[in-house]
Protein backbone atom coordinates (compact mmCIF):
# COMPACT_ATOMS: atom_id res chain seq x y z
CA UNK A 1 0.00 0.00 0.00
CA UNK A 2 1.18 3.71 -0.85
CA UNK A 3 2.15 6.16 2.25
CA UNK A 4 0.25 8.82 3.37
CA UNK A 5 0.96 11.81 2.97
CA UNK A 6 1.36 15.01 5.36
CA UNK A 7 -1.98 17.31 5.06
CA UNK A 8 -2.45 20.57 5.82
CA UNK A 9 -4.47 21.53 9.81
CA UNK A 10 -7.12 23.26 8.22
CA UNK A 11 -11.18 23.07 9.20
CA UNK A 12 -11.85 23.47 5.05
CA UNK A 13 -9.60 20.12 4.52
CA UNK A 14 -10.65 18.17 7.40
CA UNK A 15 -14.71 18.93 6.88
CA UNK A 16 -14.32 17.17 3.83
CA UNK A 17 -12.41 14.75 4.74
CA UNK A 18 -14.94 13.84 7.00
CA UNK A 19 -17.98 14.06 4.39
CA UNK A 20 -16.02 12.06 1.87
CA UNK A 21 -15.94 9.31 3.79
CA UNK A 22 -19.81 9.93 4.62
CA UNK A 23 -19.98 11.65 7.95
CA UNK A 24 -23.24 13.60 7.90
CA UNK A 25 -23.90 16.52 10.12
CA UNK A 26 -20.49 17.93 11.35
CA UNK A 27 -17.77 20.30 10.39
CA UNK A 28 -14.44 21.62 11.92
CA UNK A 29 -14.00 25.32 13.31
CA UNK A 30 -10.86 26.98 13.62
CA UNK A 31 -10.62 28.27 17.41
CA UNK A 32 -8.54 31.32 18.20
CA UNK A 33 -9.59 31.32 22.18
CA UNK A 34 -10.22 28.75 24.75
CA UNK A 35 -12.87 31.04 26.93
CA UNK A 36 -15.66 29.44 28.14
CA UNK A 37 -18.49 31.66 26.64
CA UNK A 38 -16.63 31.77 22.77
CA UNK A 39 -16.60 27.48 23.18
CA UNK A 40 -20.66 27.70 24.34
CA UNK A 41 -21.00 29.42 21.72
CA UNK A 42 -20.30 27.07 18.85
CA UNK A 43 -23.48 24.80 19.56
CA UNK A 44 -23.47 20.88 20.10
CA UNK A 45 -19.14 20.47 20.80
CA UNK A 46 -18.19 17.19 20.36
CA UNK A 47 -14.61 17.15 20.32
CA UNK A 48 -11.58 19.30 20.09
CA UNK A 49 -8.41 18.70 18.25
CA UNK A 50 -5.32 20.11 19.21
CA UNK A 51 -1.80 19.64 16.85
CA UNK A 52 1.43 20.96 18.02
CA UNK A 53 5.18 20.63 17.12
CA UNK A 54 7.49 17.35 18.15
CA UNK A 55 10.43 15.92 17.62
CA UNK A 56 10.26 12.31 16.20
CA UNK A 57 10.79 9.87 19.26
CA UNK A 58 10.33 12.79 21.69
CA UNK A 59 7.17 11.45 24.26
CA UNK A 60 4.38 13.44 24.27
CA UNK A 61 2.99 12.61 27.29
CA UNK A 62 3.31 15.42 30.42
CA UNK A 63 4.54 14.11 33.83
CA UNK A 64 1.24 13.87 35.70
CA UNK A 65 -0.73 11.73 33.01
CA UNK A 66 -0.49 8.31 33.21
CA UNK A 67 -2.63 6.23 30.48
CA UNK A 68 -4.96 3.97 30.99
CA UNK A 69 -4.43 0.16 30.91
CA UNK A 70 -6.86 -2.09 29.19
CA UNK A 71 -8.49 -3.14 32.04
CA UNK A 72 -9.22 0.42 33.23
CA UNK A 73 -9.89 1.70 29.50
CA UNK A 74 -13.69 1.67 28.63
CA UNK A 75 -14.71 -1.11 26.52
CA UNK A 76 -16.78 0.82 24.27
CA UNK A 77 -14.42 4.35 23.62
CA UNK A 78 -12.26 3.77 20.18
CA UNK A 79 -8.65 4.20 20.97
CA UNK A 80 -6.42 3.74 18.13
CA UNK A 81 -2.13 3.80 18.59
CA UNK A 82 -0.62 5.42 15.89
CA UNK A 83 1.30 2.83 13.61
CA UNK A 84 1.44 4.64 10.31
CA UNK A 85 3.27 7.68 9.61
CA UNK A 86 1.36 10.74 8.55
CA UNK A 87 -2.00 9.44 9.51
CA UNK A 88 -2.57 11.28 12.96
CA UNK A 89 -4.60 14.08 11.54
CA UNK A 90 -7.01 11.27 10.24
CA UNK A 91 -6.78 9.67 13.44
CA UNK A 92 -7.19 12.30 15.79
CA UNK A 93 -10.72 13.34 13.79
CA UNK A 94 -11.87 9.57 14.28
CA UNK A 95 -11.06 9.80 17.90
CA UNK A 96 -13.55 12.38 17.94
CA UNK A 97 -16.26 10.96 15.65
CA UNK A 98 -16.06 7.42 16.51
CA UNK A 99 -17.12 8.42 20.42
CA UNK A 100 -19.52 10.66 19.72
CA UNK A 101 -22.63 8.59 19.75
CA UNK A 102 -25.00 11.51 18.36
CA UNK A 103 -23.13 11.81 14.88
CA UNK A 104 -24.26 10.40 11.86
CA UNK A 105 -20.70 8.54 10.74
CA UNK A 106 -22.52 7.11 7.23
CA UNK A 107 -21.82 3.32 5.90
CA UNK A 108 -18.07 3.49 5.89
CA UNK A 109 -17.40 4.48 9.19
CA UNK A 110 -20.57 2.46 10.90
CA UNK A 111 -18.90 -0.58 9.30
CA UNK A 112 -15.69 0.06 10.41
CA UNK A 113 -16.60 1.19 13.89
CA UNK A 114 -18.41 -2.18 14.19
CA UNK A 115 -14.88 -4.30 12.56
CA UNK A 116 -12.51 -3.11 15.42
CA UNK A 117 -14.66 -3.01 18.16
CA UNK A 118 -12.81 -6.04 19.48
CA UNK A 119 -9.72 -4.59 18.30
CA UNK A 120 -6.73 -3.46 20.56
CA UNK A 121 -5.74 -0.26 20.24
CA UNK A 122 -2.43 -1.63 18.30
CA UNK A 123 -4.45 -3.46 15.90
CA UNK A 124 -6.92 -0.51 15.75
CA UNK A 125 -4.20 1.46 14.41
CA UNK A 126 -3.43 -0.98 11.74
CA UNK A 127 -7.02 -0.93 10.56
CA UNK A 128 -6.80 2.39 9.69
CA UNK A 129 -3.18 2.36 7.82
CA UNK A 130 -5.37 -0.51 5.91
CA UNK A 131 -8.27 1.12 5.13
CA UNK A 132 -8.18 2.14 1.35
CA UNK A 133 -11.22 4.21 2.14
CA UNK A 134 -9.50 6.72 4.62
CA UNK A 135 -6.35 6.62 2.81
CA UNK A 136 -7.56 7.56 0.04
CA UNK A 137 -9.82 10.91 1.44
CA UNK A 138 -6.98 11.91 3.47
CA UNK A 139 -4.70 11.85 0.46
CA UNK A 140 -7.06 13.42 -1.27
CA UNK A 141 -5.05 16.36 0.15
CA UNK A 142 -1.70 15.78 -0.29
CA UNK A 143 0.30 17.84 -2.92
CA UNK A 144 0.94 16.89 -5.61
CA UNK A 145 4.63 17.27 -7.96
CA UNK A 146 4.57 18.02 -11.30
CA UNK A 147 8.21 16.29 -11.57
CA UNK A 148 6.79 13.29 -10.88
CA UNK A 149 4.43 11.08 -13.32
CA UNK A 150 0.68 12.79 -13.30
CA UNK A 151 -1.41 12.84 -10.86
CA UNK A 152 1.27 10.97 -8.21
CA UNK A 153 1.90 12.72 -5.01
CA UNK A 154 5.01 13.71 -3.13
CA UNK A 155 6.14 11.29 -0.66
CA UNK A 156 6.27 12.13 3.08
CA UNK A 157 8.27 15.04 4.49
CA UNK A 158 11.88 14.55 5.46
CA UNK A 159 14.89 16.09 6.62
CA UNK A 160 15.02 19.31 8.44
CA UNK A 161 11.13 20.19 7.93
CA UNK A 162 8.91 20.78 10.96
CA UNK A 163 6.85 17.66 12.49
CA UNK A 164 3.69 18.15 14.17
CA UNK A 165 1.50 16.12 16.01
CA UNK A 166 -2.51 15.50 17.04
CA UNK A 167 -4.13 15.13 19.90
CA UNK A 168 -7.79 14.83 20.43
CA UNK A 169 -9.97 15.48 23.45
CA UNK A 170 -13.53 14.66 24.35
CA UNK A 171 -16.08 13.80 26.59
CA UNK A 172 -17.16 10.21 26.92
CA UNK A 173 -19.46 8.49 29.52
CA UNK A 174 -18.78 11.08 32.55
CA UNK A 175 -15.43 11.68 32.19
CA UNK A 176 -13.08 13.75 29.94
CA UNK A 177 -10.66 12.28 27.71
CA UNK A 178 -6.81 13.04 25.85
CA UNK A 179 -6.68 10.73 23.06
CA UNK A 180 -2.67 10.46 21.53
CA UNK A 181 -2.38 7.57 19.29
CA UNK A 182 1.80 7.64 20.69
CA UNK A 183 0.35 6.53 24.07
CA UNK A 184 -0.34 3.30 25.50
CA UNK A 185 -3.93 3.83 26.08
CA UNK A 186 -6.37 6.89 26.54
CA UNK A 187 -5.59 9.56 29.28
CA UNK A 188 -8.64 10.34 32.11
CA UNK A 189 -8.03 14.46 32.07
CA UNK A 190 -10.64 14.60 34.56
CA UNK A 191 -14.88 14.60 34.84
CA UNK A 192 -17.25 16.10 32.32
CA UNK A 193 -19.13 17.55 35.15
CA UNK A 194 -17.74 18.54 38.25
CA UNK A 195 -18.74 18.18 41.60
CA UNK A 196 -18.54 21.97 42.78
CA UNK A 197 -20.14 23.21 39.88
CA UNK A 198 -22.55 21.34 38.02
CA UNK A 199 -22.61 23.91 35.11
CA UNK A 200 -18.96 23.09 34.00
CA UNK A 201 -18.74 21.94 30.84
CA UNK A 202 -16.39 19.35 30.06
CA UNK A 203 -14.26 21.45 27.73
CA UNK A 204 -13.36 23.78 31.03
CA UNK A 205 -11.46 20.49 31.84
CA UNK A 206 -9.74 20.28 28.49
CA UNK A 207 -9.02 23.77 27.84
CA UNK A 208 -7.09 23.35 31.49
CA UNK A 209 -4.83 20.02 29.67
CA UNK A 210 -4.20 21.98 26.62
CA UNK A 211 -3.05 25.11 28.24
CA UNK A 212 -0.72 22.43 30.28
CA UNK A 213 0.68 21.04 27.04
CA UNK A 214 1.03 25.01 25.54
CA UNK A 215 3.25 26.05 28.66
CA UNK A 216 5.20 22.65 28.85
CA UNK A 217 6.42 23.07 24.75
CA UNK A 218 9.56 25.23 24.08
CA UNK A 219 7.45 26.02 21.11
CA UNK A 220 4.56 28.38 20.19
CA UNK A 221 3.52 26.86 16.52
CA UNK A 222 0.48 25.28 18.03
CA UNK A 223 -3.75 24.85 15.96
CA UNK A 224 -6.75 24.27 17.61
CA UNK A 225 -9.83 23.17 15.77
CA UNK A 226 -13.64 22.08 17.42
CA UNK A 227 -15.97 19.06 15.66
CA UNK A 228 -19.19 20.83 16.30
CA UNK A 229 -22.26 20.64 14.33
CA UNK A 230 -23.18 21.96 11.05
CA UNK A 231 -23.52 25.53 11.37
CA UNK A 232 -25.88 25.23 8.23
CA UNK A 233 -28.38 22.48 10.02
CA UNK A 234 -28.65 24.83 13.07
CA UNK A 235 -29.23 27.77 11.67
CA UNK A 236 -32.26 26.38 9.78
CA UNK A 237 -33.66 24.83 12.92
CA UNK A 238 -33.46 28.43 14.54
CA UNK A 239 -34.98 29.30 11.00
CA UNK A 240 -38.34 27.01 11.77
CA UNK A 241 -38.83 28.91 14.84
CA UNK A 242 -39.39 31.94 13.44
CA UNK A 243 -35.65 33.82 14.06
CA UNK A 244 -34.15 36.00 11.04
CA UNK A 245 -30.72 33.96 10.09
CA UNK A 246 -30.67 35.09 6.59
CA UNK A 247 -27.09 37.39 7.19
CA UNK A 248 -25.46 34.27 9.38
CA UNK A 249 -26.98 31.90 6.72
CA UNK A 250 -25.21 33.69 3.69
CA UNK A 251 -22.36 33.71 5.32
CA UNK A 252 -21.92 30.39 6.51
CA UNK A 253 -23.07 29.27 2.43
CA UNK A 254 -19.73 32.20 1.47
CA UNK A 255 -17.58 29.90 4.02
CA UNK A 256 -18.51 26.75 2.72
CA UNK A 257 -17.71 28.18 -1.43
CA UNK A 258 -14.22 29.39 0.13
CA UNK A 259 -13.30 26.11 1.22
CA UNK A 260 -14.37 24.26 -1.65
CA UNK A 261 -12.08 27.05 -3.56
CA UNK A 262 -9.57 26.45 -1.18
CA UNK A 263 -9.44 22.52 -1.79
CA UNK A 264 -9.62 22.72 -5.28
CA UNK A 265 -6.32 25.28 -5.42
CA UNK A 266 -4.64 22.84 -2.56
CA UNK A 267 -5.32 19.62 -5.52
CA UNK A 268 -3.85 21.62 -8.27
CA UNK A 269 -0.59 21.49 -9.88
CA UNK A 270 0.26 24.95 -10.76
CA UNK A 271 4.22 24.39 -11.97
CA UNK A 272 3.19 23.97 -15.78
CA UNK A 273 1.76 27.00 -15.43
CA UNK A 274 4.74 28.50 -14.32
CA UNK A 275 6.98 26.92 -16.47
CA UNK A 276 4.86 27.87 -19.71
CA UNK A 277 5.12 31.64 -18.24
CA UNK A 278 8.87 31.46 -17.59
CA UNK A 279 9.10 30.10 -21.24
CA UNK A 280 6.92 32.59 -22.78
CA UNK A 281 9.40 35.34 -20.71
CA UNK A 282 11.97 34.39 -22.41
CA UNK A 283 10.61 34.05 -25.63
CA UNK A 284 9.70 37.59 -25.50
CA UNK A 285 13.41 38.56 -24.08
CA UNK A 286 11.84 39.71 -20.52
CA UNK A 287 13.46 36.71 -18.38
CA UNK A 288 17.30 38.29 -18.11
CA UNK A 289 16.44 41.40 -16.68
CA UNK A 290 13.83 40.03 -14.41
CA UNK A 291 16.41 37.44 -12.92
CA UNK A 292 18.86 40.39 -12.72
CA UNK A 293 16.49 42.50 -10.63
CA UNK A 294 14.73 39.40 -8.42
CA UNK A 295 18.81 38.64 -7.90
CA UNK A 296 19.20 42.18 -6.76
CA UNK A 297 16.38 42.22 -4.63
CA UNK A 298 17.84 39.46 -3.00
CA UNK A 299 21.19 41.04 -2.07
CA UNK A 300 19.34 44.01 -0.66
CA UNK A 301 17.77 41.77 1.47
CA UNK A 302 20.87 39.70 2.73
CA UNK A 303 22.70 43.32 3.26
CA UNK A 304 19.75 44.58 5.00
CA UNK A 305 19.74 41.25 7.27
CA UNK A 306 23.28 42.30 8.31
CA UNK A 307 23.00 45.62 9.28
Amino acid sequence: MSEWCTIESDPGVFTELLETVGVEGVELEELWTLEDDALAQLGPLFGLIFLFKWTPGEDTSLGDRTPLTPDQTPPELFFAKQVTTNACATQAILSVVLNAPTVNLGATLDAFKSFTASFPPDLKGEAIGASAELQQAHNAFARTDAFLAEGKQMAPATGNEDVFHFVAYLPYDGKVYELDGLQSGPIAIGDAVSDDNESEAWYSVARTAIQQRMNASPDIKFNLMALVGDRRALLEEQATKGADVSSEMAAQVAKRAQWKAENERRRHNYVPLCVNLIKELARQGQLPELVSQAGERVRAKQAKGKV
